[in-house]
């Protein structure tokens, strides 16, 4: 049996914790629905066994404290506002260090990448993190080669992922690799994820820079073209949903979000097409019809351009 030990401190985000213990807790449950034996044997780890708050107010107490927990196979580090703190704490990294040793496989989650970063673990080598942090942790740790795109990265037996639900395509792939395809598509069903979840992170990312501006009429702007992509969408039409001329809105649009409308309209049709391409009972003209493209033909184009692929056989790789 694997033992897998994942770290929880002051601050810590509820969803790296709960998504890395459903993914490993519902890969027993498979097993032993199937009449095998459980793989993974599960516990958690704090500073110590006193109670603590994750950053969702959620109480949280580990199972173990750092002086009593046993050895560990896989050591999961989930991420939160709390893992640049514990990243200064001298007994926390020093043990990490040394359990990083014996361990099999490291696992970071969103932030957590701060601690493995702290650690020196991981100098020289990938490491993946939330795009928000990966300026920060770049900055702050120029011995690391940070990704601000990918879900998640694989460097010899250290493993990290971009933000909270990356964390889970991260723990499928390992699942996958410890118990084949079979068990880790039966627990990402379970968890109504795709085993393999199509893109990096630039695809969430974008879209997101509407969604944290100030201003409510960009926001309201990608709801409005989010529910009308299967229109003949123009710059103008655009423009004049934000209440600005057509060239004032090419300009403000740039300078706020460092791409052009159009690119933003092209980025939602393909993320629209791509998911819709991963159903069931969609054919290539019923996916153009639904998100405003021509015919068959340019959308095959466009997945070329973009991906390097045909839609066909995006949909072969992802599902």
């Amino acid at each position: 049996m694997v033992t897998v030990g994942i770290v929880i401190y002051p601050d810590i985000q509820a969803l790296d914790l709960a998504g890395a213990l459903d993914c490993f807790g519902q890969a027993n449950q498979e097993l032993i629905s199937g009449g095998r034996e459980p793989y993974y044997q599960l516990c958690t780890v704090g500073l110590s066994r006193d109670s603590i708050s994750a950053e969702n107010g959620l109480q949280l107490s580990a199972g173990y404290a750092l002086d009593d927990c046993p050895a560990l196979d896989y050591l999961v580090i989930p991420g939160g506002a709390g893992a640049r703190v514990l990243s200064s704490n001298p007994r926390f990294i020093s043990w990490l260090q040394q359990r990083a040793v014996k361990a099999d496989k490291i696992l970071s989650i969103c932030t957590g990448a701060y601690l493995l970063a702290h650690s020196g673990l991981s100098d020289g080598q990938p490491l993946a993190t939330h795009w928000r942090f990966a300026a920060d942790l770049q900055a702050k740790y120029p011995k690391v080669q940070v990704s601000s795109a990918a879900l998640y990265v694989n460097a010899g037996k250290f493993y990290s992922s971009g933000g909270m639900t990356a964390g889970i395509d991260l723990c499928l792939a390992v699942i996958e690799q410890d118990l084949g395809v079979a068990v880790a598509q039966a627990v990402a069903q379970e968890l109504v994820m795709y085993l393999r979840r199509s893109g990096d992170q630039s695809q969430y990312a974008s879209p997101l820079k509407i969604q944290h501006s100030a201003e409510q009429r960009f926001i309201q702007l990608q709801h409005w073209l989010l529910e009308n992509l299967a229109q003949p969408l123009t710059v103008a039409d655009m423009a004049a949903q934000v209440a600005l001329s057509e060239r004032q809105f090419r300009r403000v649009f740039r300078a706020r979000f460092a791409m052009a409308p159009v690119q933003y309209l092209q980025q939602l049709r393909l993320d629209k097409a791509r998911s819709l391409l991963l159903c069931d009972g969609y054919s290539l003209q019923r996916i153009c019809n639904a998100v405003g493209i021509n015919e068959p033909r340019s959308l095959v184009r466009l997945f070329n351009s973009a991906f390097g692929c045909t839609p066909g056989q995006y949909k072969r790789h992802f599902s």
